[in-house]
């Protein structure tokens, strides 16, 4: 908790985290449901959370680190949750807010195995957010997965670049992207491909690429979200010395917080529009009419249903409020940053000291890991070794068999 007493910023120290998210029980009847529709579908939508935290340090997010350590719930409770949802207030689809829910595979397994066994797929759909590299690992689950009611995989694919991927940390390539949205839609997956535009280092040509390959790539959807510089994240610390503006207010993922060397922000943003027209233009009158029939072609109408409302109610992106309506107003648009707000040297201090520690436990991480590779290695050269077939028994120096023993202490 942090708090004012006068004129000094008081910060409490950070409590425990809650263990047992299970004795965490949401009151959703205070909701008024009638604000929470999923326009693709036109039905209700809730967002449950089956864990909390990540195990992954990706250097561009910030929710690691907001949640410490990763706790997963039990699946069954979960499921009774989705249920209550259902039959109480009428959901028909549910996104659960989880970083990554299928990092705990044997869980996020029983989780599906319960709603089949419950009848729900038949009365609620949902959606994830997750990595790559967890579909490429479960590749053979994905019918089970569909099976169990998910339709909508929105996928951490981040860059089209190999070099901003490992800028990062994804620990993913770009041909695991291009495979882990195939693997998806074979599935009958629909999948959203999530691309992190707007770093100092971006250009026209750079954004031209996500273009180009996401549309080679063929996701379903695709999403260009501004990189947002949250202070306590990694690369944050490498980059900050380019960080203008600290008007938290902004730090939404559809403003350009960050001022490329090579485009002023109007420009980043027309940009990022140029990506949204062509991209949707052509799946709106080449792909989702056409592709499918039944509830694939129902669902992609109403994301791109979905995608016009907020185009014409001038929501999206907040454009309406940044004053951009087309590459003629690039130049005039206004985002309203409060030039007031800076942080003070104390903070950075701390965050400072909080990047520290971070690297510190990373480099204990990593060599941990390149110990237990080590020892890995050497088990599997031990257990690779064979006598020769005409070899007598092992004999000690000399000829004789006895080994020679350790003294007594």
């Amino acid at each position: 908790m942090a708090f004012k007493d006068g004129d000094e910023i008081v910060a409490t120290p950070a409590a425990s985290t809650v263990k047992n998210l299970d004795g965490i029980d949401p009151d959703w009847t205070i909701l008024d449901w009638s604000k929470y529709l999923y326009t693709p579908r036109g039905v209700r939508v809730a967002i449950p959370n089956m864990a909390r935290g990540c195990p992954f340090t990706c250097s561009f997010c910030s929710q690691w680190k907001f949640w410490r350590d990763y706790r997963v719930r039990d699946p069954k409770k979960v499921a009774d949750e989705i249920e209550r949802l259902v039959n109480d207030h009428q959901v028909g689809f549910f996104i659960l807010a989880d970083e990554e829910p299928t990092i705990n595979r044997r869980k996020f397994i029983e989780f599906c195995e319960e709603l089949i066994a419950r009848g729900l797929p038949d009365r609620v759909k949902w959606g994830i957010n997750t990595r790559v590299t967890d579909i490429m690992r479960d590749r053979k689950l994905l019918p089970l997965f569909r099976q169990a009611g998910l339709v909508h995989v929105s996928l951490g694919t981040e860059a089209a670049a190999q070099l901003k991927l490992d800028q990062f940390n994804k620990e993913t390539t770009v041909a695991d992207n291009k495979l882990a949205i195939k693997l998806l839609r074979d599935a009958d997956i629909f999948v959203e491909a999530q691309f992190i535009v707007g770093l100092d280092n971006e250009t026209p040509e750079t954004l031209e690429e996500t273009f180009q390959m996401a549309w080679d790539w063929q996701p379903d959807l695709a999403n260009w979200a501004m990189y947002t510089p949250w202070p306590f994240t990694p690369l944050f610390q490498e980059l900050r010395d380019q960080v203008e503006v600290y008007d938290f207010s902004k730090y939404n993922f559809v403003t350009p917080i960050m001022k490329p060397a090579a485009m002023t922000r109007g420009e980043l943003l027309n940009g990022v529009m140029k990506n949204y027209r062509r991209f949707y233009m052509r799946k709106a009158l080449f792909h989702y009419p056409w592709r499918g029939t039944g509830f694939r072609r129902k669902y992609l109408m109403g994301c791109l249903k979905a995608f016009l409302k907020a185009g014409v109610g001038r929501t999206f992106y907040d454009l309406g409020k940044a004053g951009y309506w087309g590459p003629q107003s690039k130049a005039k648009v206004d985002f309203h940053f409060d030039e007031t707000r800076t942080i003070a040297e104390a903070q950075m201090q701390d965050w400072d000291a909080t990047a520290d520690r971070a690297a510190r436990a990373r480099e204990r991480q990593q060599a941990v890991r390149a110990q237990v590779k080590e020892r890995v290695a050497e088990r599997a050269k031990e257990a690779a070794f064979q006598l020769p077939a005409d070899a007598g028994p092992i004999m000690a120096c000399g000829g004789g068999k006895q080994q020679m023993q350790e003294p007594a202490e």
